[in-house]
């Protein structure tokens, strides 16, 4: 499978950047306004996977309250606001291996990021860790109709290489790198290969994963998939 592979989709919270605490302070800070008392496991449980307008709808589902649109739309205004102010003024570090494995792929591969955060978020990251050029394409949580998990996003990140390559992309092309089991079940139902990485599940929770790996070390990547190719 891997042989035929012509391009590389990354998630980007929780797999290239160690930015899942940062949007767990937001979504608290927000939440605790709103008397939704929300935990540091709860979230990890509960809203990893879903762009911040399905983990706001899921949260209070969860919670047995209403959402009304008026009150979502603040909710989005407001967590938007405190990540980019925590965003301007924490460390934010690429995760073990990932920015290696980034650099070992851009010259074989294009690139790109599907990812349920902001653009704003996105770049403002990418920036600070110096793998801004690496990528071609960015498809953020305001790019699609429908968020993660549904495979959305991934096939419009593929649409978009596939322009800039003159060359369609099928998703048994597109070797996606995620750390959500629920977006790797979703994905992998339409014929995208996965490569899992346990940054913020464990190896036993991604078993659906056609590959898995502890982190994105490329030694270790290049042990699980062999044939990708790589500029060690």
């Amino acid at each position: 499978m891997s042989s035929g592979l012509r391009a590389v989709l990354f998630d980007f919270d929780g797999v290239i950047v160690n930015s899942e605490p940062l949007h767990f302070l937001a979504f608290h800070d927000v939440l605790k306004a709103e008397h939704v008392e929300l935990t540091e496991e709860e979230y990890y449980r509960e809203m990893i996977g879903f762009d911040d307008t399905g983990a706001f709808r899921h949260i209070f589902q969860f919670h047995h309250q209403p959402l009304e649109p008026r009150v979502l739309l603040r909710l989005l205004t407001h967590k938007s606001e405190v990540m980019m102010e925590l965003i301007r003024s924490r460390k934010h570090e690429a995760l073990p291996g990932a920015a290696e494995l980034i650099r070992s792929l851009w010259r074989d591969y294009p690139l790109a990021i599907c990812s349920g955060a902001l653009h704003e978020e996105i770049e403002v990251m990418l920036e600070g860790i110096s793998l801004r050029d690496c990528f071609r394409t960015i498809v953020a949580a305001e790019d699609v109709t429908v968020g993660k998990p549904d495979p959305q996003g991934y096939l419009l990140s593929a649409h978009k290489l596939s322009e800039k390559m003159t060359r369609a992309l099928k998703p048994g092309e597109c070797l996606i790198v995620e750390d959500a089991p629920t977006v790797i079940r979703s994905v992998k139902s339409i014929g995208f290969p996965t490569l899992a990485v346990a940054t913020t599940y464990p190896l036993e929770k991604l078993s659906d994963a056609t590959y898995a790996v502890q982190t994105l070390n490329p030694s270790e990547v290049k042990k699980k998939i062999p044939s990708l190719k790589m500029m060690m």
